[in-house]
């Protein structure tokens, strides 16, 4: 919970690395190895004599002639095998047949865009690659691109009929064109930008951080004011499935479990409607994701979250463990109209994904409402060039406390262990979001977030205060040779905290 529970929010997650084997880890007692033969496994064979058992039920030519090989990717887990489609040894666009096999080499099943073809549309007279270009630049009213032009020979499928096509596709500055012409007559077929562009309006980080003040700021119920209405910024919001409505590649937002859509991809609205909300939880969740992968982890939270949005009438938020969802409140300043929040709040399940089931003692609930608080302020100081530094949610802040800015917790109350301890999560908090505050300040916010999440990989349910201390310390020396060391122990000895 982010404001007033007292129950640890449980934070970690499965950690997959490459080891040695337990009682050589456990014991330094050296582990002898014998290789073993291991006969190659034919996963093309394999799916080749999958497609033709079952070319009835796929559709499929026995003899899987109008099928080309393209390639195989093996993993951990098993093998794909992917072909394509072709028509008189062209490509027919975009359809193709995968084959999964597991690892012993046995086929699972496919997944097939085949389909079958009844006749072959004659190109009696075709165009040239150059006029099939022509027409898509003047369909798109394209004058210039910005780089080479694609034009490519192959077949679309209508009705049965293999259709002669140039795929033609143009890049300009704001645009990727994919334009199907027919080779006869010249025809635009289909047509589409492959830019999953898509635009909206949030606050960065919130209203009063970016004014400067909180003067002349209240909810009154979500209702909109010019002041507030000007504090907008328009933003593009990336990683969109291209299906017209708010998801993508880490962000599900819904209201009521159901997804905002919008045909022309355009999701401007202001805080008085409830779709306000969704867009900023896919825009700031989504730049956070993109931030940790830009540190270099592929493995922390990597997902596609689901936030209930406005889930709840109070004034609190919370990441549940058991479904890893994030549900948002709307008593009060919408929790969600705070990048702070949904970022603190987003802290959560980071660590929940991280080592699962942190948080089992009231010093791990402490850290991860610590590292919540430390996420959601130095994410604020990015966004508006830190305005109210040690300060988080200064805008949700407005209901409830008061000051210039108002904020929901601070990360330089100077607390220390023991004698600052009171028992309560986020209170006791305090201690530790500074501690990771103050070495941000110290050696920058990438080099400190990078450290602090590579911690996290050490820590286990019942870690404390000073097991997540000596982590910071030894994933600095993972990372860095230790080169950080003073830094640290400055940071985290200051707030009572041992590192070593």
């Amino acid at each position: 919970m982010f404001k007033r529970t007292s129950i640890a929010t449980a934070i970690a997650a499965a950690i997959v690395m490459t080891a040695a084997p337990a009682a050589m880890a456990q014991t330094g007692t050296q582990v002898q190895t014998t290789a073993t033969s291991v006969t190659a496994v034919d996963y093309k064979g394999a799916a080749d004599a999958f497609l033709q058992a079952n070319a009835d039920q796929y559709g499929l030519q026995a003899d899987l002639s109008d099928l080309a090989y393209v390639t195989t990717i093996d993993t951990n887990a098993g093998s794909y095998v992917r072909y394509q489609q072709t028509v008189n040894g062209a490509e027919v666009f975009y359809n193709q047949v995968t084959v999964t096999l597991n690892k012993s080499g046995k086929a699972i099943f496919a997944v097939s865009d085949y389909q079958p073809v009844t006749s072959v549309e004659q190109a009696k007279s075709k165009i040239s690659e150059n006029a099939a270009e022509a027409k898509a630049k003047d369909y798109n009213k394209v004058t210039k691109t910005n780089k080479l032009t694609s034009r490519k020979f192959g077949y679309t499928i209508e009705n049965g009929v293999a259709v002669p096509t140039y795929k033609i596709t143009t890049s300009t500055d704001d645009a990727t064109w994919e334009t199907y012409v027919h080779a006869t007559t010249g025809k635009v077929l289909k047509n589409k930008d492959l830019n999953q562009k898509a635009s909206g309006n949030v606050f960065l980080p919130n209203p009063v951080a970016t004014a400067g003040t909180a003067s002349g700021f209240t909810d009154n119920r979500d209702a909109d004011t010019s002041a507030l209405t000007n504090q907008l910024k328009a933003v593009t919001l990336l990683g969109l499935d291209g299906s017209g409505y708010l998801r993508g590649t880490y962000v599900n937002p819904t209201q009521k479990r159901k997804n905002v859509y919008s045909a022309t991809n355009t999701f401007n609205y202001t805080r008085s409607q409830d779709e306000f909300e969704a867009v900023m939880s896919y825009y700031h969740i989504d730049s956070l994701q993109r931030y940790i992968q830009s540190l270099g982890f592929s493995n922390v939270n990597n997902r596609q979250i689901t936030v209930n949005v406005n889930g709840t009438t109070q004034d609190n938020s919370w990441y549940s463990p058991s479904t890893k969802e994030l549900t948002f409140g709307t008593g009060g300043v919408d929790d969600a109209e705070d990048a702070g929040i949904i970022a603190h709040e987003y802290g959560h399940s980071i660590q929940d994904n991280q080592v699962p089931g942190f948080g089992n003692t009231l010093e791990g609930g402490a850290m991860g409402e610590g590292f919540g608080d430390f996420l959601g302020a130095t994410y604020e100081d990015a966004l508006d060039g830190g305005q109210f530094k040690a300060c988080i949610g200064e805008w949700d802040a407005t209901s409830y406390a008061s000051g210039n800015p108002p904020c929901l917790r601070y990360l330089n109350e100077d607390k220390v262990m023991p004698q600052d301890w009171y028992g309560e999560v986020h209170a006791d908090g305090e201690i530790w979001s500074q501690a990771e505050y103050d070495l941000a300040q110290a050696i920058g916010r990438d080099a400190a977030t990078r450290i602090i999440l590579q911690s996290h990989f050490s820590l286990t349910p019942n870690s404390g205060f000073d097991d997540g201390g000596r982590a910071v310390k030894q994933a600095d020396v993972l990372l860095n040779g230790g080169a950080n060391a003073a830094a640290i122990d400055a940071a985290f000895n200051a707030r009572g905290i041992a590192t070593n």
